[in-house]
C-alpha cells in the first residue's frame, strides 16, 4: 500500500512550480559549490556556506559568507556566473508572466503592451515573450562585456583569457543585479575608473527598471528612428507613455538624486570613504552608491566604513528596491508610489485614488498594503532572532536583514562572520525577498472569491 505520494507538477499552482523551481536551482547549486573541483583548495565547502552562497547567486542578492576572488576556483565562478544567468532569467520571466496573467483578467493595453513589440496588433504568446526578455538580457550584458573586456585588457594588463573571463563574469553579475564579483573589495579598486564605473552603472540602472520599461524606451526609440528615416506610419504606439513607465523612471530618477546628496553630504568629510576623493570623485562615487542599493549590491567605497546615519539612507533605499519585472529586489518602487498616493488621497479627503490622468484599483492598493506589511513582519522579525542568538549591533543587523530581504548584498562586514543557523536565516531571507513579492501579488490577484452578502458596517477606533 502506498502511504505516500509526489505530488504531481501538473497539481501545482502557479506559485509552487514557481517556488519549487528556485528551490531545485538553490540546491543543484549547493551540490556543485560543495564539490571540490569548485574551490581553489581543492576541498568540500561548508553545506551552509555552499547554501547561503547559492541562495544568493540564484535569488542575485550577492551576500556572500567566502571570499569569491580566494575561495573559489575558475569551476566555481563558471557556475556562480551559471547560478546568477539563470536565477536573473527566471526572475524577469516569471514576474512578466505573473503581470501578463494578472493584467489578461483586467486590460492587456494597458499595462502589458510594453512587453510585445508595439507594432503587433494582437497579444504575445508566452513564447515570444520570453524570447523578447532573453533578447535585451543579452544585448546589454554583451555590452558591458565588451567595454569590461576592453578596459582590463589594455589598462590594466590582464592576459586575454582572464580579460574575457572577467568582463563575462562581471557583465552578467552586475546586469543581474548580483553583487557578486571576482575581487575581495567588490569595485572598490576601480573606483576613480571612469570606464568601468560608468557603464556598469549605466547598465545596472537601467536593468533595475524591468524589462516593461525597458522594452518601452527600446519601442519608443524604435519610433523615433522610424520618423528620421521616414518610415513612421509602418511603426505606430500610443502617445502617452505607460502609468508603469512614468512612474518607474520619475520615482527611480527622485531616489537616485535624492540618494546621491543624502551620501554625499552625510559622508563628504568621512576620510575612510569619501574624504579621500576629489570633488568630482565624491560625486561620481555618491551616484554610484545611491544606485546601488536598489539592489546591484556592488560598491565603490567601503560600506563598514559609513556612518550609522547613511547606513539608516541606505537601508530605505534597500527596502524600496526597484522596478517589478526586473531583478531588483525590495517592496518595488511601484509599491511604495502606490503607499504615498494612497496616504496623500487619504489626506485630500478623495474617494478614489489617481495617479496622473488613471485611477488605481482597489485590489492594487490593497496588494500593496499586503506586501508592504508582510515585509515589514519579516524584517522585524528576523532581526529580532538574530538579536538575541548574535552579538553584532542592531544597526548592522538592521543593515544586513534588510540588504538579504531586499536581495541587494551590501554588507557591513559581518556576513563572513555569521554562525551557521544565522546563514541559514538570511539564505531564507533572500529566498522570501525574491519570491515573496511574486507569489504573494500572483496569489491575491489572481483568487477571487466571491461572497453573495455583506457583513453589517462597523467602525473601530483608529489613530
Amino acid at each position: 500500500m502506498i502511504l505516500f505520494e509526489m505530488p504531481k507538477l501538473s497539481r501545482l499552482s502557479s506559485t509552487q512550480l514557481i517556488a519549487a523551481a528556485f528551490t531545485a536551482l538553490i540546491l543543484l547549486g549547493t551540490f556543485l559549490l560543495m564539490l571540490p573541483a569548485a574551490s581553489k583548495a581543492g576541498t568540500v565547502t561548508n553545506f551552509f556556506d555552499a547554501l547561503f552562497t547559492s541562495t544568493s547567486a540564484v535569488t542575485v542578492t550577492g551576500l556572500t559568507t567566502l571570499d569569491s576572488e580566494t575561495h573559489w576556483s575558475t569551476t566555481g565562478h563558471v557556475i556562480l556566473a551559471f547560478l546568477i544567468q539563470i536565477g536573473g532569467f527566471g526572475i524577469i520571466g516569471f514576474a512578466t508572466l505573473v503581470g501578463y496573467l494578472i493584467e489578461g483578467r483586467v486590460s492587456l493595453k494597458n499595462r502589458i503592451s510594453a512587453t510585445s513589440e508595439s507594432s503587433a496588433t494582437k497579444q504575445p504568446d508566452i513564447r515570444t515573450l520570453l524570447k523578447n526578455i532573453a533578447k535585451l538580457m543579452l544585448f546589454f550584458q554583451l555590452v558591458l562585456f565588451l567595454f569590461l573586456t576592453i578596459r582590463f585588457f589594455g589598462e590594466y594588463g590582464y592576459s586575454f583569457d582572464k580579460a574575457l573571463a572577467h568582463g563575462g563574469f562581471h557583465a552578467i553579475s552586475a546586469f543581474n543585479q548580483a553583487g557578486f564579483t571576482l575581487y575581495t573589495d567588490s569595485l572598490m579598486g576601480f573606483a576613480n575608473d571612469g570606464w568601468i564605473i560608468i557603464p556598469v552603472f549605466l547598465i545596472s540602472t537601467l536593468a533595475g527598471f524591468g524589462f516593461p520599461v525597458m522594452a518601452e524606451l527600446r519601442d519608443r526609440l524604435k519610433l523615433r528612428v522610424y520618423k528620421l528615416i521616414g518610415k513612421a506610419a509602418d511603426y505606430s504606439m500610443p502617445a502617452q507613455w505607460s502609468l508603469n513607465s512614468r512612474i518607474i523612471l520619475w520615482a527611480s530618477l527622485f531616489l537616485l538624486v535624492v540618494g546621491a546628496i543624502g551620501i554625499a553630504i552625510s559622508e563628504w568629510d568621512n576620510p575612510r570613504t569619501l574624504g579621500a576623493l576629489d570633488p568630482i570623485q565624491k560625486i561620481m562615487a555618491s551616484m554610484f552608491t545611491s544606485s546601488m542599493p536598489r539592489s546591484t549590491g556592488l560598491n565603490t567605497i567601503d560600506i563598514g566604513a559609513m556612518y550609522e546615519s547613511t547606513w539608516l539612507g541606505l537601508d530605505i533605499l534597500m527596502f524600496i528596491g526597484g522596478a517589478s519585472a526586473s531583478t531588483a529586489g525590495g517592496i518595488k518602487i511601484g509599491t511604495a508610489v502606490v503607499l504615498l498616493y494612497i496616504v496623500y488621497t487619504e489626506i485630500r479627503g478623495d474617494a478614489a485614488v489617481n495617479v496622473g490622468n488613471r485611477r488605481l484599483p482597489r485590489s492594487m492598493q490593497r496588494q500593496a498594503l499586503t506586501i508592504v506589511t508582510l515585509y515589514i513582519f519579516v524584517v522585524i522579525g528576523a532581526i529580532f532572532l538574530l538579536r538575541i542568538t548574535t552579538n553584532f549591533t542592531l544597526d548592522e543587523l538592521v543593515f544586513e536583514v534588510i540588504s538579504a530581504a531586499g536581495t541587494v548584498g551590501l554588507s557591513t562586514g559581518i556576513t563572513p562572520d555569521l554562525p551557521d543557523h544565522a546563514k541559514f536565516l538570511l539564505s531564507l531571507l533572500m529566498l522570501f525577498g525574491r519570491l515573496g513579492p511574486i507569489v504573494v501579488a500572483t496569489s491575491l490577484a489572481l483568487r477571487k472569491t466571491k461572497r453573495h452578502f455583506e457583513l453589517p458596517k462597523e467602525r473601530p477606533l483608529i489613530g
